[in-house]
């Protein structure tokens, strides 16, 4: 009977003296099995999960006599029976279980002649096989009565065995092999058929598995020692274990030596590849190993023939009317898609594409504008612009005169301050000389209207909007002192409501202002530039996958200041603004920025020495608060439109 590798799960291969060692007597049984047209030789017809002294049993009863293997598997824990040229009887194929620490067992068919019985544990604990014909009782100690770990048996390892068998007649040892150390081993207790198609996902994991690498190896683990090897043989090795029809190419040369223990057949296979500068293509079942070089020359000649294969296919041409892109935007995203022989032009007046290239190249086109050139979505940008102001102002000053007369002494204010606004009558001394006022001659004893030089005038600025004053005269002394006051309070709010709709990733641009011509001079050329001191709003909206919308906002507030003094008639600029990207829902309102401007100042005009003195130093002051504060926000809302 002719054996094959891949039908044996799990057994032990080894290769010594001039013959490949037969295959373990439980792999036997499988391949029989396998290749056997009988049907099965015994059945599974039930399973039962029962307590009694002290122990909780899983009894699997049937026809025929039972033969089978057991793996113990890690994460969840739980006990493997493979049953070789056997099937399932069975009308359900869950047991639970009550008593621990079974969790139930769960029963299917790998594969015709293969069943498979998986008993689930909550955890490890000592357990018995006992075996009578169809029945098969395997017995757990409970986790409260359970032995520690350390004295539970050791899971059995890998090991390198010399069985002996008959020469094997279609794989003779290769020459180079003889005399050289060469071991391969596998666990004997694993499974002996295959997983199943779509088994568990609890019994997927293989025994003793470790977390995958970044590169996945699914060969089943092997041990391998081998010395000074021809790579040559060490492929027909890998035909062996793994059912694959290998083809070398005849560049490939070399020896190996490795030791490997417990490691996946194709990781090993992938390691001596890197280090001989190997590589591997595989179709269907036939492996292909060539080197680098090799493959490297064979994809450089696939290549040209197809360049060739190209360039003897004559170019075709094609028209394509876009409906929602532009075709002149799309010239350049469709010359990325054709052959080195293929171009394309855009006709601005039709919006139509024109294409030319191989016949094969049309239909990719076509596909890539069926998915671009779609109507796009449309945004409304609903924008709101405040500005927020604020003043004010408080003024307090005072005026002050004084006059006293003795004799042909008089000492008072000076005129070079000011006269006081209030004017007071008074008789000239008859030993004064006639005064002219005006055409008219005062004699003495004639009443004269008279304003006193001030000392003092620290008046408000402003026209006051209350005021005090006192006024005291008599032939030998005068006084007068007034005293103004101003206070004023300011509020001001000013709103915009720029608005616009456009499509999804399209730009939107909102101005409402002035534009102020501004007049240069170049090489004797006079010429008139207008400069832009709008409110600007410009949004990009870009709907995402979420129904969101991302925004490139720009918003910008330029106008007139007055308060600085034009040059040759051209007016400064006070300008505001504020770019950014936000993200925001659909309808909701979000504050792009905001612009706060504070002025505050304080002027005090006073009279040396006298303004120190405390409280009466306050009448010889004149004291100008102004307080003042502008600000700017942007509220922006997008909203997507339907359709």
């Amino acid at each position: 009977m002719k054996m094959k590798w891949p039908a044996i799960r799990f057994g032990c291969l080894l290769l010594a003296g001039a013959a490949l060692t037969a295959f373990p007597a439980s792999a036997q049984v499988a391949q029989e099995v396998e290749t056997s047209t009988a049907g099965p030789s015994s059945s599974i017809s039930g399973v039962q999960v029962a307590h009694t002294a002290q122990r909780t049993t899983v009894r699997i009863t049937g026809n025929g006599e039972f033969r089978y293997q057991t793996t113990r598997l890690e994460d969840p824990a739980r006990l493997v029976l493979d049953f070789v040229d056997t099937s399932l009887a069975v009308s359900r194929h869950t047991v639970p279980s009550k008593y621990a620490p079974v969790r139930g067992v769960r029963l299917w068919q790998s594969k015709p002649g293969l069943s498979r019985v998986v008993i689930d544990l909550f955890k490890f604990v000592p357990y018995s096989v006992q075996a009578n014909g169809s029945e098969l009782a395997i017995s757990f100690v409970p986790p409260a009565a359970a032995l520690l770990p350390a004295a539970l048996p050791a899971a059995r390892k890998p090991v390198k065995q010399n069985l002996a068998s008959p020469k094997v007649p279609q794989m003779p040892l290769p020459p180079s092999l003889t005399g050289k150390e060469l071991a391969f081993a596998r666990p004997a207790n694993e499974p002996a058929s295959p997983e199943p198609q779509n088994p568990p996902a609890d019994a997927q994991q293989p025994a003793g598995s470790a977390p995958a690498p970044a590169k996945k190896y699914t060969g089943d683990p092997i041990s391998v020692n081998l010395k000074d090897v021809d790579l040559k043989d060490f492929f027909r090795l890998i035909h062996e274990i793994s059912g694959l029809n290998i083809v070398l190419d005849p560049a490939v040369k070399g020896t190996v030596t490795l030791v490997l223990d417990e490691v996946p057949w194709d990781q090993g296979l992938d390691i001596v590849l890197r280090n001989n500068g190997l590589n591997q293509e595989i179709d269907g079942n036939v492996l292909r190993i060539a080197t680098q070089d090799t493959l490297k020359r064979e994809a450089d000649q696939r290549r040209d023939l197809l360049k060739a294969q190209s360039d003897a296919i004559e170019t075709v041409t094609a028209t394509r009317v876009l409906s929602y892109a532009k075709a002149d935007s799309m010239v350049v995203t469709m010359k990325k898609f054709l052959t080195a022989r293929g171009d394309v032009y855009a006709d601005v007046r039709s919006n139509t594409l024109i294409v030319r290239d191989i016949p094969s190249s049309i239909p990719k086109i076509d596909n890539l504008l069926r998915q671009l050139d779609r109507k796009s979505q449309q945004v409304e940008i609903d924008a709101r612009v405040i500005q927020a102001s604020r003043s004010f102002a408080r003024e307090i000053g005072t005026l002050f005169a004084y006059s006293t007369s003795t004799g042909g002494n008089v000492f008072g204010g000076n005129t070079a301050v000011g006269t006081s606004p209030i004017s007071r009558t008074v008789l000239l001394p008859f030993t004064s000389p006639a005064l002219v006022v005006g055409t008219a001659v005062q004699t003495p004893g004639t009443p004269v209207a008279v304003q006193m030089p001030l000392a003092t005038n620290l008046v408000t600025s402003g026209a006051p909007t209350s005021g005090l004053s006192y006024l005291f005269t008599s032939p030998n002394f005068a006084l007068d002192f007034q005293l103004s006051a101003l206070e004023s309070r300011g509020i001001g709010k000013v709103l915009s409501e720029p608005r616009g709709v456009t499509q999804n990733n399209e730009k939107l641009t909102v101005k409402q202002g002035q534009k102020i011509p501004i007049q240069t001079t170049v090489n004797n050329t006079v010429s008139v530039q207008f400069i832009d001191a709008v409110l600007m709003l410009q949004v990009t909206p870009q709907i995402t996958a979420d129904g969101t919308v991302f925004m490139d906002v720009t918003v910008e507030n330029t106008q007139i200041d007055n308060g600085i003094a034009r040059i040759n008639g051209t007016p400064a600029l006070d300008t505001q603004s504020t770019e950014t990207k936000v993200l925001i829902n659909d309808g909701g309102t979000v504050v792009i920025g905001g612009v706060v401007v504070s002025n505050q100042a304080t002027n005090i005009n006073q009279v040396p020495l006298l303004s120190s003195v405390p409280l009466i130093g306050n009448l010889f002051k004149h004291t100008s608060v102004t307080v003042s504060s502008q600000e700017l926000l942007f509220f922006v809302t997008p909203r997507i439109l339907p359709g």
